[in-house]
């Protein structure tokens, strides 16, 4: 058992709410030429948190967490106001490009969504009547033991976007924390260690929950999240990689998977629906995918 899992445990409403451990498939939306490579590669890419597509979709738990220091009250100022220059510092960084902010504690992930046939995500890959986007779905309960047998020590969950939500999971976290802290503090045998490990523990359970929290504007994705994390630089940190996306130079974890995990391959909506269907199952079969069902998307293709 990692670290991390012994410090959701701490917070067990929370993490119910993230994943209440039952079992179904999650669907990794991709082009065609990725599922190629990731099919025939048995291999998924984790990309690092700070570098997705969109800064404001980092930045967007991080500010939100500072709101809410700024404006609770009741609060140990000795312990929040530690927290709070550190989110700050994060959220400049990630907004400005400040370069003040040093951590090797790095977040990678990479997204699935609940929803097989979504229109939303088909969008994001389709190109024309003749070019249209694909899911692979994975096993969640295989993929995360397959994962976790190779001491990856996953961290996963369904996306919430609903801010009242968010609001009240950073509020109940906030409030188990600076009890923590204050009985500690008052403490006859509280020492200096105990006070930041306090500290420490606090950064990282906000630093993990806030990779679950988005923009409300994105709801309609059904994201599902599974996250590693990665000590970069150490002796037991996993190795990592680098690829050139828009300009910017993201690190990344390489993850191979258990060919079991593969539950099926879902073509979005195109009009040459027969000829995709007949060519995406002789390529898995070419791959060893004997097994795996292939599906069509069932929304109607409109131009």
């Amino acid at each position: 058992m990692s670290y991390y899992d012994d410090l959701l445990k701490k917070i067990p409403k929370i993490k119910h709410i993230l994943d209440n451990d039952t079992d179904y498939t999650i669907y990794h939306y991709t082009k065609p030429e990725k599922l190629l490579d990731i099919l025939q590669g048995e291999t998924i890419r984790f990309s690092n948190v700070l570098y997705l597509n969109d800064k404001d979709e980092v930045a967007y738990s991080y500010k939100l967490i500072v709101q809410l220091i700024e404006k609770a009250q009741n609060l140990n100022q000795e312990l929040f106001e530690k927290i709070h220059n550190h989110f700050f510092a994060k959220y400049k960084y990630i907004v400005d490009g400040n370069s003040d902010f040093e951590n090797n504690i790095e977040y990678f992930t990479t997204s699935f969504s609940s929803d097989s046939d979504n229109l939303t995500l088909w969008n994001n890959y389709a190109k024309g009547k003749n070019y249209t986007g694909y899911n692979i779905g994975f096993n969640k309960k295989k993929l995360i033991k397959d994962m976790e047998s190779k001491n990856y020590f996953p961290i996963y969950g369904s996306v919430i976007y609903d801010r009242k939500k968010q609001t009240q999971i950073i509020l109940s976290i906030f409030k188990k924390w600076n009890t923590l802290f204050e009985k500690a503090s008052k403490s006859k045998k509280a020492s200096k260690i105990k006070l930041f490990n306090i500290l420490f523990e606090l950064i990282d359970v906000l630093n993990i929950v806030s990779i679950f929290f988005k923009n409300p504007e994105f709801k309609n994705e059904h994201e599902y999240r599974i996250v590693l994390v990665n000590a970069f630089g150490t002796e037991k940190s996993k190795p990592t990689k680098i690829v050139e996306k828009n300009g910017l130079f993201v690190p990344y974890l390489e993850y191979k998977f258990n060919k079991s995990s593969v539950s099926s391959v879902n073509i979005g909506p195109t009009l040459n629906e027969t000829i995709f269907f007949t060519s995406t199952n002789r390529m898995l079969l070419n791959f060893g995918y004997e097994n795996i069902e292939v599906y069509r998307s069932k929304i109607p293709l409109r131009y």
